[in-house]
């Protein structure tokens, strides 16, 4: 089976006019999947992350797939993971848009999926996290309309990518010792 796209899932979620929010789910799922290394699937995540949305079976069936697709390119040791955007043929000024959702649902599922102390994390993971809040306002970015709008939203992208996955190690790791801890 192909890999979900953006697009797939903007239809999915009904939301094909507002295709951001389809970047910011995509975001929440990974930022909680950060979270929960090495824990099964959560029963109520979807509730968890979505309150007072009624999910219909087909947003249902969807979501699990995304979830299982986020949590696989995550951990897959390949890097594999990538934020779901729109692709390439959008305009730049909604992608680099849609890349803010993507950061701010991205720091949103953190949040729900428990992280707290943030001062844990090495300096660098940190500085992540405070860019990765910096991106969530992109909307508020001076575009020029040129070639270099397309080079730094890919700058911006590929740092997103590899920030994440440098937290989900870090988040991972904190969780283990964690574990280690309560279990002396």
């Amino acid at each position: 089976m192909k890999k979900l796209t953006f697009r797939q899932l903007a239809e999915k979620l009904g939301q094909v006019e507002e295709q951001s929010t389809a970047a910011e789910s995509h975001g929440t799922v990974s930022g909680f999947l950060c979270c929960r290394i090495g824990r099964g699937v959560e029963k109520g995540w979807i509730q968890k992350l979505f309150p007072g949305r009624d999910v219909t079976a087909d947003e249902e069936q969807i979501l699990q797939r995304l979830y299982a697709e986020t949590r696989a390119g995550l951990g897959s040791e390949d890097f594999s993971f990538f934020p779901l955007l729109p692709d390439d043929s959008a305009p730049v000024g909604e992608r680099i848009s849609a890349l803010g959702e993507w950061c701010q649902g991205f720091l949103m599922g953190l949040s729900l999926g428990g992280v707290q102390e943030t001062a844990l994390l090495t300096t660098e993971a940190q500085e992540v996290l405070h860019d990765l809040a910096e991106i969530s306002q992109a909307d508020s970015y001076q575009l020029d309309g040129g070639e270099e709008d397309e080079r730094s939203y890919m700058e911006l992208l590929e740092y997103t990518r590899t920030g994440v996955l440098l937290l989900y190690t870090e988040l991972g790791g904190l969780q283990r010792q964690k574990a280690r801890s309560t279990l002396h």
